[in-house]
């Protein structure tokens, strides 16, 4: 299998594309893991960025020889235990026949990586129903980012909500604690961005606008309230594009990284990096829309009568 990406498509990151035009196919990280994963016949990462006219290949996967006494096929997906029944009930919001939205906590990697052995999506491929169908994330958090995560029991539902984050038709609002007040107390940040290879591993910087690498980025944040003397803020932000680490990014380029960002901040600003998807808009395939919102995280302290 393979496609071709479009310009409209140029910059989307590999992971991503995967998920709006192959929706029930394992996670990049695994596919590329197999060996089976190749971007103009050559290895790449799930977090690459990608150009217009590349093309995206996926082999078939080598057969497996079936254990001696064991049909083919039996065992090589592990049934959900009741922990992990008990473990994605408690980050359930909303549940349909399409559609599951969790609340992700802080800490828990969306995919698998070098460094992780406890994923959201290795949990969630065991809950495959009577049709052989599992619920697909997408898009994704940053392992360190709580908050809403939206996945598609279909893959039809998640064709179409891939298209639809990719093509920028979701609203999201998230909630973050950063150093000092931003001033003017709402402002758009456009900054291209582009990503570098640290000791620290990789990060995104602001590039010159004439940068062929640097890729579009926006960001709306309001102030919405002061804190600790002015030493601190709760901002509200949505991004209009959907850029690796744009928040966090964005907020440190301009002088106020999000508190616990060891990243892109200060380590021990605070006990966990503070940055919480609160809330997202979907629309529906009828041409609506449907509102979630997570509960208050009890990290962000009290909560402000409007956000």
């Amino acid at each position: 299998m393979e496609r071709t990406v479009h310009l409209s498509e140029k910059g989307m990151r590999l992971e991503r594309f995967l998920r709006v035009h192959f929706p029930r196919l394992p996670a990049a990280a695994l596919l590329l893991k197999q060996g089976r994963l190749t971007v103009d016949g050559r290895k790449a990462r799930a977090s690459d960025a990608l150009a217009a006219g590349q093309v995206v290949r996926i082999a078939e996967p080598t057969p497996r020889r079936p254990v001696e006494g064991q049909a083919a096929g039996e065992g090589a997906r592990r049934a959900p235990s009741e922990a992990d029944r008990v473990r994605l009930a408690a980050m359930t919001l909303f549940s349909d026949d399409d559609l599951l939205v969790l609340d992700k906590p802080a800490g828990l990697a969306v995919h698998a990586g070098t460094r992780t052995d406890d994923d959201l999506d290795r949990l969630l491929a065991r809950f495959v129903d009577a049709e052989g169908e599992r619920p697909v994330l997408v898009h994704r958090l940053d392992k360190d980012t709580s908050g809403l995560l939206v996945a598609a029991k279909r893959g039809r539902e998640a064709a179409r909500l891939g298209r639809a984050f990719a093509s920028r038709a979701v609203e999201k609002t998230y909630v973050a604690v950063v150093a000092g007040v931003p001033d003017p107390a709402e402002l758009t940040i456009v900054l291209l961005l582009k990503k570098i290879e640290t000791p620290r591993g990789g990060r995104m910087v602001a590039v010159a606008p004439d940068d062929p690498a640097g890729l579009a980025a926006e960001t709306l944040c309001r102030v919405v309230e002061i804190r600790d003397g002015g030493r601190a803020a709760l901002v509200a932000l949505s991004p209009h594009t959907g850029r690796q680490h744009q928040l966090r990014a964005h907020l440190g380029e301009i002088g106020h990284p999000i508190l616990g960002d060891r990243l892109y901040g200060r380590a021990g600003s605070a006990p966990r990096l503070m940055l919480h998807a609160l809330r997202l808009l979907l629309p529906t395939p009828t041409g609506g829309t449907r509102v979630f919102e997570t509960a208050w995280p009890e990290a962000f302290g009290k909560r402000p009568d409007a956000i």
